[in-house]
C-alpha cells in the first residue's frame, strides 16, 4: 500500500513539474526578471578590493640578491622551501618580492617573502584564527595587496570561503590587515 502511494505521489509529483516547465506564465517570467535584477544590484553594491587599488612600481630584473638567512627565523626554520622557490621563481609581489609558501598542515599553508634586492625575508601575514594563511594567496607583482583564502571547511550556511585582504606598508616593513570577506556559493548571491 506504501508502494502504491509513494509512486502515485512521485507520478503526480512529475506531471505538475512537467506542466509548469512546459508553459513559463507571465508569473514565473515576472519572478525571474526580478531576481535578475537582485543579482544586478548586489554586485553594483558590493565594494570590491582589487590589485590596481594597491598599484606599486615593478621594474623586471634578472638579478638577485643572496637570501639572508639571519634576517628571519622563518626563513632559518624553511630554509629549503624558500631556496628552491627563490631560485627559480620571478617577483610576484609588491614590485620587490618573491613569495614563497609550504604545507603547514591539513588545508593550511605558511609563508614568507624575500626581497630580491637585499635578500632579506619576511614572513606572510600569520593569521591565529586560521592557524597559518589559509590555503592559498592571491598575489600580483605590481602590487601590494596581499589576499589569503581559506577554503574546503566547514565556514557555515552558504560560504564557500573566506578572504582575507592585507596591504604590504614598505615603509614599515609589514602587513596591515584590510579586511575580511565573505566569498557565497552561487545560490546564496
Amino acid at each position: 500500500m506504501k508502494k502504491i502511494l509513494l509512486s502515485a505521489i512521485i507520478t503526480m509529483t512529475l506531471i505538475a513539474c512537467k506542466e509548469n516547465t512546459e508553459k513559463p506564465n507571465a508569473a514565473s517570467s515576472e519572478k525571474s526578471e526580478i531576481n535578475a535584477e537582485i543579482k544586478d544590484t548586489t554586485k553594483e553594491e558590493k565594494s570590491e578590493i582589487t590589485f590596481e587599488d594597491y598599484k606599486t612600481e615593478f621594474k623586471e630584473s634578472s638579478e638577485k640578491a643572496k637570501i639572508d638567512f639571519k634576517s628571519n627565523e622563518t626563513a632559518k626554520a624553511y630554509k629549503t622551501a624558500i631556496s628552491e622557490t627563490y631560485k627559480d621563481g620571478k617577483v610576484n609581489f609588491a614590485g620587490n618580492y618573491i613569495i614563497a609558501t609550504w604545507g603547514c598542515g591539513t588545508s593550511c599553508i605558511s609563508g614568507a617573502m624575500v626581497d630580491v634586492r637585499d635578500g632579506k625575508v619576511y614572513n606572510l601575514p600569520i593569521d591565529d584564527e586560521w592557524d597559518g594563511i589559509g590555503n592559498s594567496v592571491n598575489s600580483d607583482k605590481e602590487s601590494t595587496l596581499l589576499i589569503t583564502s581559506l577554503s574546503g571547511m566547514n565556514l557555515g550556511e552558504g560560504i564557500e570561503a573566506l578572504e582575507k585582504y592585507w596591504n604590504w606598508n614598505e615603509a614599515n616593513k609589514k602587513f596591515e590587515f584590510i579586511k575580511m570577506e565573505e566569498v557565497k556559493t552561487e545560490n546564496q548571491q
